[in-house]
């Protein structure tokens, strides 16, 4: 019989990602990295360990309406500037609304949260040629932002 392993994740934000008022704007943008607690069971002979890597951002989704509906939008521009690929999100007025998904290296972790209205662009900002174990970008940053604020 195989051994079952029951895996429970439960993931904090390390940084503060509310949103921000920017010279009259709203900025949202993702943690940089968040905190994990894994716990799992093992049978027989086996032992559990964890694994010591950063739960760091790797990736940034933005969907048209709720995640679990899976609407997600791609980039409407990507242009890479030195070591840096920019992909940007434009955002126009939606009755569904928008939210933006956060993935994190070395988890399964993801936070989650709805858009404010005024939200009308989406930027993530990551480093070329450059991937964590496991294939995820290296993400500098990753913001949305209404017509008013500057980054």
């Amino acid at each position: 019989m195989f051994n079952r392993f029951r895996i429970a994740t439960l993931a904090t934000v390390i940084e503060l990602a509310a949103c921000a008022v920017v010279f009259g704007g709203t900025t949202v943008s993702c943690p940089q990295s968040i905190a994990v607690e894994q716990k799992a069971s093992a049978q027989d002979q086996w032992s559990v360990d964890y694994a010591r890597d950063q739960a760091a951002l790797s990736s940034i989704t933005i969907f048209d309406g709720p995640p679990q509906e899976q609407a997600s939008l791609k980039y409407d521009d990507e242009r890479t500037v030195k070591d840096e690929i920019i992909e940007v999100w434009k955002l126009p007025k939606s009755d569904r609304g928008y939210w933006m998904q956060c993935g994190y290296a070395n988890t399964t972790a993801q936070l989650s949260r709805k858009l404010p209205a005024e939200v009308s662009s989406c930027e993530a900002v990551l480093e070329k040629g450059v991937s964590y174990a496991g294939g995820g970008a290296v993400v500098k940053r990753a913001e949305c932002r209404s017509d008013s604020a500057k980054p």
